[in-house]
């Protein structure tokens, strides 16, 4: 399944995270491997999209943006991810 909304959205949240993308080593499929496991860990460990968190503009190319409702979802994501 390929992921359908990783777009930045607009959004008030103010804790912004941006990490590199997941590497696992498959080539051109990373992005979405890398995406889905992001988003389903999001949708687990910071709640709903869009009520606790949104995509965001990534600073680089080759990293995911994220913003978070709460400073504590960020930094357990950035945790996890960096």
């Amino acid at each position: 399944m390929y992921p359908k909304d990783y777009f930045p959205d607009l959004h008030g949240f103010e804790y912004i995270a941006d990490i590199t993308w997941p590497n696992y080593g498959q080539a051109q499929l990373d992005w979405i491997s890398g995406i889905l496991d992001v988003e389903q860990w999001l949708l687990h460990y910071a709640g709903a999209k869009y009520d606790r968190w949104a995509w965001h503009r990534a600073v680089e190319c080759y990293h995911i943006g994220v913003a978070f409702k709460y400073d504590k979802h960020r930094t357990l994501f950035l945790l996890t991810y960096s």
